[in-house]
């Protein structure tokens, strides 16, 4: 079996690691000074509120202890993992040159983005080549495996976090805690706004709604959904829409809507924009609109999700794509 990398985004731990971080993330880009304080805000208003910088690292390793229990279950020794970030420690090209020194000749690569944008996907894609380039002649040949969007298991996966947070909120009405019976709930399905340029270009949007679609239909719920965006970083009319929070505001003034229930179906771990973004942000909102709120986790190291890995370990000699391919 080819040893996997899993390639992830990165994120600080400690608070020691915020402004490095950033300065990796930012590098290159002609970013304001303003923002990157207002990053480094964000990071300790998050850490007083959490007692952490970020879950994304941990994750990952949430992720890989997955993979290795899913081979072991399937009595199977689990092949080499390894674990290399675009922004933060354990960096990528480090990763690589690590393969390298290994004797790793080729892997497979997943990448913690489900969706095909050029700020996501393409990213990875772009990354994954910068690091052979870096490395040179003993870079190992990487191959990425698919986008797991469309994927049966993602589905499931998707649904089943789905249907937790549904039976949460039934849960929680018959205890007095959240009404639904008069005013039903709103499913909004969250993904990451890009550019409306970006967007064009890519099928980012129509993969998220297909893959919306599908959980629906795999949930069998008829609680009404619709897919919003978050996270934005420029000026409205050029990004995605509709907002996650202005939806939410014509929801509660429209009036018909009390109970706001929210699945991060674009992202694939959780990350700073799940759990400050969504659960402190949107949840403020909510709070303050009189609106209940629930939220779905991510799918990240779910059983569900390292068997669909493994499965395409195990067929990637069909399905994966050399990175040479992808430009």
């Amino acid at each position: 079996m080819q040893p996997l990398l899993l390639v992830s985004y990165g994120a600080p731990e400690r608070q020691e690691d915020v402004i490095p971080f950033l300065n990796n993330l930012f590098a290159g880009k002609n970013v304001p000074a303003e923002r990157i304080a207002a990053a480094v805000q964000k990071y300790e208003r998050f850490a007083a509120r959490t007692g952490h910088y970020s879950p994304l690292n941990s994750e990952c390793r949430k992720l890989i202890a997955g993979l290795q229990q899913e081979w072991q279950r399937m009595g199977q020794d689990p092949p080499p993992i390894y674990w290399g970030n675009l922004f933060w420690h354990p960096l990528l090209t480090d990763t690589v040159a690590e393969m390298a020194r290994d004797g790793i000749k080729r892997a497979v690569c997943f990448v913690t983005s489900a969706f095909d944008s050029p700020s996501g996907n393409q990213r990875y894609a772009d990354a994954l080549e910068v690091a052979r380039q870096t490395v040179g002649t003993n870079a190992p040949i990487l191959e990425k495996l698919p986008l797991p969007f469309d994927h049966p298991l993602f589905i499931e996966a998707q649904a089943e976090r789905l249907l937790k947070t549904l039976t949460l909120t039934l849960s929680q009405r018959e205890r007095g805690q959240a009404d639904l019976t008069n005013t039903p709930a709103h499913i909004l399905f969250s993904a990451h706004s890009i550019p409306l340029a970006d967007a064009a270009r890519c099928r980012y949007v129509e993969q998220l709604q297909s893959t919306c679609r599908a959980v629906i239909e795999k949930s069998g719920t008829a609680i009404p959904w619709e897919l919003v965006y978050q996270s934005r970083s420029g000026a409205p009319e050029h990004w995605l829409g509709p907002d996650i929070k202005e939806r939410i505001r014509e929801l509660a003034t429209a009036g018909r809507y009390r109970s706001v229930i929210v699945s991060p179906i674009g992202f694939f771990c959780e990350n700073m924009e799940t759990e400050y973004d969504l659960d402190v942000e949107v949840g403020e909102c909510c709070t303050e609109l009189g609106l209940s709120y629930f939220r779905s986790k991510a799918v990240g190291a779910m059983p569900t999700i390292c068997r669909l890995i493994s499965m395409q370990i195990h067929l990637s000699a069909d399905i994966t794509v050399s990175l040479p391919e992808l430009r």
